[in-house]
């Protein structure tokens, strides 16, 4: 099994996010730490907050499991 790198994970989460209607919103949180939120588009071009995670290998996590992707 390959193992990505954090940077790699995140990008992979904002693609996987990006393609299924969803965005991710970096939010710093101190100086060296970042929270990732998840909002889910809606048709009326209004977002919804779904949550946020800390790290990118949960954020890449949790947005496949959102998006049903496999």
């Amino acid at each position: 099994m390959t193992r990505h790198s954090a940077a790699q994970q995140l990008v992979e989460a904002r693609q996987i996010a990006k393609d299924h209607g969803l965005k991710v919103i970096d939010c710093k949180t101190a100086p060296d730490k970042t929270d990732y939120v998840v909002y889910r588009v809606l048709p009326d071009g209004h977002d919804t907050r779904l949550g946020k995670r800390s790290s990118p290998q949960g954020l890449r996590k949790w947005v496949a499991k959102l998006a049903n992707f496999h």
